[in-house]
């Protein structure tokens, strides 16, 4: 993909998010992002084994007979079966594939393909947010990357922005044997997950803009319910916290909880 295109999708996928943001609200977002010229994202069938060694690529699954669109990102050297740290990256704003794809190659993949993690970001099937009605197919999603890599630790880390940093959250505590640590810039626990949150013996970390207040809000509740929980506010920042979109204090974190 063109740096002309990507800089678009990028602007746009700011924009909706500020948008949503400035309102003081928790609602999830509805705005798709896709091409300048409203082409679909490239895809290859990858549902079996992902095989892209090295790269970035897109695929589908079959998961309890709903497709689900996915970007993956494998290390170099990567073999079938082989045991990585493996990161499950939950898209921003209305989680479609063009969303993923983007976080994935500006902020999952440089450091991820540095560091040697396998990346996964799965897209809303049908638009069903992963923090919603989505979540029910996400152990089903973990049961098959788990065919194909054996994570190291024995579960993902799940990390997400925004509406992925609230899918973190909702997957962690429907699954809470199943993740090995959170980080969300920014994302907080819903009422009905605080519960289950404030039990999770794991590393958490939130990063919130410090222009964000909404979000803050949230993040602060959700630190009461787990006061291991490690809050970091970017003074001067807003929802997209620039000081993370290069994913270099994302795999800071994520590595210290390895």
């Amino acid at each position: 993909m063109c740096n002309s295109t990507k800089t678009f999708r990028l602007g746009l996928l700011a924009l909706a998010l500020l948008a949503a943001s400035a309102c003081g609200s928790y609602s999830a977002l509805s705005d798709e992002i896709s091409d300048p010229g409203g082409q679909p994202a490239d895809t290859s069938d990858l549902d079996g084994f992902p095989n892209n060694a090295g790269a970035t690529t897109i695929g589908a699954v079959d998961i309890d007979g709903t497709n689900i669109d996915y970007v993956v990102t494998l290390p170099e050297g990567f073999s079938q079966g082989d045991e990585a740290p493996v990161l499950l990256a939950f898209p921003a704003g209305s989680q479609t594939i063009e969303i993923a794809e983007d976080l994935v190659e500006q902020t999952y993949a440089p450091e991820a393909l540095r560091l040697g993690w396998v990346v996964v970001s799965p897209a809303a099937p049908d638009g069903d947010l992963f923090f919603q009605d989505g979540a029910q197919l996400l152990p089903g999603f973990v049961d098959w990357i788990e065919t194909w890599v054996t994570p190291e630790g024995g579960a993902p880390h799940v990390a997400g922005i925004s509406n992925g940093g609230r899918s973190t959250f909702a997957y962690a505590s429907q699954n809470p044997g199943r993740v090995s640590s959170i980080v969300a810039f920014p994302g907080f626990a819903s009422e009905s997950e605080l519960d289950v949150v404030g039990d999770l013996d794991i590393p958490i970390q939130i990063f919130v803009g410090g222009n964000d207040s909404g979000w803050i809000a949230g993040a602060e509740q959700t630190v009461e319910a787990n006061g291991d929980i490690n809050l970091q506010i970017f003074e001067g920042e807003s929802h997209i916290i620039d000081s993370t979109a290069d994913g270099v204090i994302v795999f800071e974190r994520l590595e210290d909880a390895r």
